[in-house]
């Protein structure tokens, strides 16, 4: 779900998506790019990650890490 949600916001293949992909050095992403993508895994699983905790979330890993303990 995590690499899905990426591929629709950046133009690159899923199959390149590793846990270690950082979103902003990777990806490119800027700020605004960034918070789109949490945006919908907020939307997508009907959670909500604050502000402070986004500084953490760094690569598909942290990303993934968070999520699971997000949903527990």
């Amino acid at each position: 779900m995590i690499r899905k949600t990426i591929i629709e916001f950046v133009d690159i293949d899923e199959e390149k998506i590793t846990e270690e992909t950082n979103f902003i050095t990777d990806l490119n992403l800027n700020s605004y790019d960034f918070a789109n993508i949490i945006g919908k895994f907020e939307d997508n699983l009907g959670i909500e990650i604050p502000d402070r905790d986004l500084r953490k979330l760094e690569t598909v890993k942290d990303v993934q890490e968070y999520l699971i303990k997000k949903l527990q």
